[in-house]
């Protein structure tokens, strides 16, 4: 019985044939953030602050009337 369900799963859901990650994997596949997309994140803050750089709102426009 247990052969059959093992067999029946295996089936459905064969498993990944993928290699694991070691220190040669690229930087995305490890979810390792890499230093072009940290510093464009953090633009002018980078290296000097740990909170990203966000532009300043756009001033508030008062209609006319």
């Amino acid at each position: 019985m247990n052969e059959r369900l093992k067999q029946a799963v295996e089936r459905a859901h064969p498993g990944i044939n993928a290699p694991p990650l070691d220190a040669r994997s690229s930087d995305i596949r490890a979810g390792i953030a890499n230093t072009g997309a940290v510093k464009q994140q953090y633009g002018p803050n980078y290296g000097i602050s740990v909170v990203p750089w966000r532009p300043a709102p756009p001033a508030p426009v008062l209609p006319r009337r």
